[in-house]
């Protein structure tokens, strides 16, 4: 069994109601293909970005994957971004 799915509507509710709650991996599973997951903290939960139609939204450059989760989740401060044995983690910028 899947991960359950969110559209970009439903993941922009969910960032908005749990700030401090959730972060957001991007990964490719298949070669050339990005993926988005969405994890809450507490209760622990994933979802994965699903497309309106409801399958799995996935992109071929990873800067269309970083551009929707810029667009949808921008306060977000626990994004990740998995690239085979390497994990990028963004920073909280300094003021």
């Amino acid at each position: 069994m899947g991960l359950q799915g969110l559209n970009k509507k439903e993941i922009q509710v969910i960032a908005q109601a749990n700030r401090d709650n959730y972060s957001v991996r991007i990964y490719s599973e298949e070669a050339g293909l990005w993926q988005v997951d969405i994890e809450l903290a507490n209760p622990a939960r994933r979802f994965q970005a699903f497309t309106q139609r409801g399958e799995v939204k996935t992109w071929r450059e990873l800067a269309g994957a970083v551009g929707f989760i810029q667009e949808t989740c921008p306060d977000c401060e626990d994004v990740t971004v998995a690239i085979g044995a390497w994990t990028f983690t963004r920073t909280k910028e300094h003021e």
